[in-house]
């Protein structure tokens, strides 16, 4: 808690000068009209100081209440028919829901061999990545129809690969795909799926992107959703961090996310949503962006 408001103490802080402006202005309309005495309140300094520290400490906590539970979700663009949200939530709440939704896009970052095995060796359970597959495969034959999708995706627009050999890569899929490269597989309710390759694979499948490959990834997502979105909600998440070992912090990455985001407007013409992970709340604020 204690790390959230550090995170949050320029925004903390804008809400405590909003909400005590709006209270001392209040009050000194009111006094315009009625004096301390009509308000129960003796013309006495110390009195009068006591109430001027209990209204800011009123003020303040009210600050708190507001930045910590409140403050979940913020706007970062609304131009025509362009809008940016960030906010703190569950990814895979979004890309599973339980009825039918209108269509959605979900992001999801994978490696550029499209791995859908989960192992310690190659694609781990606790990514983003792993999670995905976990709550989309019950079993082989799901696994199956998933590596069929994508390779359908793929081929669909002559998407060139290169063939790796064991040397280059000890486990799984041995077709390399550009980065930046997407497949589109359909979910259940309403949920399409833009499977983007973002890293790549050393021969022991410990995952590799560098700044430079992260960002020129997210444009190439940005340009293919302009072509292939169809105006659907698109919804991703900083994808930088982590597993990902581009050397950016989990800030850094929301950071270089969001940027890229708005730097991509005209290609965004609906709803993009931003989602930082909610267990992340006191690690990174959203409310400085």
């Amino acid at each position: 808690m204690i790390t959230r408001v550090k995170n949050n103490a320029k925004y903390l802080f804008t809400r405590f000068t909003f909400i005590a402006s709006m209270i001392f202005g209040l009050i000194s309309i009111i006094q315009m009209f009625v004096g301390w005495d009509i308000l129960g309140v003796k013309e006495d300094t110390k009195c009068k100081i006591f109430i001027f520290g209990m209204l800011l400490v009123a003020c303040i906590i009210v600050a708190l209440i507001w930045g910590i539970f409140f403050s979940n979700k913020k706007k970062i663009l609304a131009e025509d028919e362009v809008e940016i949200v960030v906010k703190y939530g569950d990814l895979f709440k979004v890309a599973f829901p339980q009825t039918q939704k209108k269509e959605k896009i979900v992001v999801i970052a994978v490696n550029r061999c499209f791995d859908t095995v989960i192992s310690k060796d190659l694609v781990k359970s606790d990514s983003v990545h792993g999670q995905f597959l976990r709550k989309f495969i019950k079993n082989d034959s799901d696994r199956l129809q998933l590596d069929s999708e994508i390779e359908t995706s793929l081929q669909e627009f002559d998407i060139p690969y290169e063939v790796l050999s064991r040397s280059d890569k000890r486990y799984g899929k041995l077709k390399k795909y550009p980065l930046g490269s997407v497949a589109r597989i359909n979910g259940k309710n309403g949920i399409i799926f833009f499977l983007l390759a973002l890293t790549e694979f050393d021969i022991n499948c410990v995952a590799h992107c560098n700044k430079h490959e992260y960002v020129d990834c997210m444009l190439k997502l940005f340009e293919y959703y302009d072509a292939h979105g169809q105006g659907n909600e698109l919804y991703l998440y900083p994808m930088g961090a982590k597993m990902a070992r581009t050397g950016l912090s989990k800030k850094e990455a929301l950071d270089v996310t969001v940027v890229l985001t708005k730097i991509s407007k005209e290609y965004l013409k609906s709803k993009t949503t931003i989602i930082v992970d909610g267990r992340n709340k006191n690690e990174i604020s959203i409310m400085d962006l």
